[in-house]
């Protein structure tokens, strides 16, 4: 027995150097290919999620009685509440979307089916729990700017659009880590250099999304948590996650080839 163990433990770190010289070996196209095409499925899997609990939670209604007839309202303040909870929903469907998309994607990429479905875990609960965090941070704070000025937020394109890049490019980061997980990337600095790539993605897709519903769009009011039509919907999650997926996929093939030279 103790030469055996003295066996696994000198062939542990010629097997852990195997592994990272077949990642550093992956050719670029590979990452290119699977990091995209899963960001558009979550893209699209994050929307029809969101589609099916769009208004799951509904405004407290009291009964008035206006000249004789017993009508149930809602106040602005239960409206708002109830839309922001709506939203956060749905921000969390993006973030453990597009972070379980892109950890299944780095196992994937690295060949190993196990590494995929844990690094799909890590993704799924760092991107949806994220989301949930900073909704948390952001959402009702912004509430409160709009219900006490509601002339200057009804004009304001600057808000809606810092909120939509600070709940979605924590998405992006969180597909970052979890690509990186996937991919075994190991070292600091190559995870954070994904993380940032997700991040960065996920802004530079919020805000052409923001740009393009402004002009293409402008009945669809996509300055809102979330826009009023279905296709700007699936419009906001593809641009975000397939952006978040480029950045992604971009810093990955980088962080592999600086290990390459390394290797060489």
């Amino acid at each position: 027995m103790p030469s055996t163990e003295r066996e696994r433990g000198a062939e542990s770190p010629s097997s852990t150097l195997a592994v990272e010289e077949g990642v550093a070996t992956i050719r670029p196209i590979r990452i290119w290919i699977h990091v995209m095409a899963l960001g558009v499925v979550a893209g699209v899997v994050a929307w029809l999620a969101g589609e099916a609990c769009l208004n799951v939670v509904q405004p407290r209604r009291h009964a008035i009685v206006d000249r004789g007839i017993t009508l149930n309202v809602s106040d602005r303040r239960g409206e708002a509440n109830a839309t922001a909870v709506n939203a956060g929903l749905a921000f969390i469907l993006l973030g453990g979307s597009l972070g379980a998309a892109l950890g299944a994607a780095g196992g994937r990429i690295r060949g190993s089916n196990r590494g995929a479905g844990s690094a799909a875990a890590v993704g799924l609960g760092a991107g949806a729990l994220g989301a949930a965090l900073v909704s948390l941070a952001i959402l009702p704070a912004y509430d409160t700017y709009r219900l006490s000025h509601p002339d200057e937020a009804s004009r304001d394109l600057i808000l809606p659009l810092l909120v939509h890049v600070g709940v979605w490019a924590t998405a992006g980061a969180a597909g970052g880590l979890a690509l990186g997980v996937g991919l075994g990337l190991g070292d600091r600095r190559a995870i954070l250099n994904v993380v940032l790539g997700g991040l960065i993605g996920a802004a530079v897709g919020a805000t052409v999304f923001e740009l393009v519903g402004a002009f293409a769009f402008p009945t669809a009011e996509t300055a809102r948590y979330v826009s009023r039509t279905g296709p700007t919907r699936l419009l906001a999650r593809l641009l975000v996650c397939v952006c978040a997926a480029g950045g992604v996929a971009a810093a990955a093939v980088d962080a592999l080839g600086r290990r390459s030279d390394v290797a060489a």
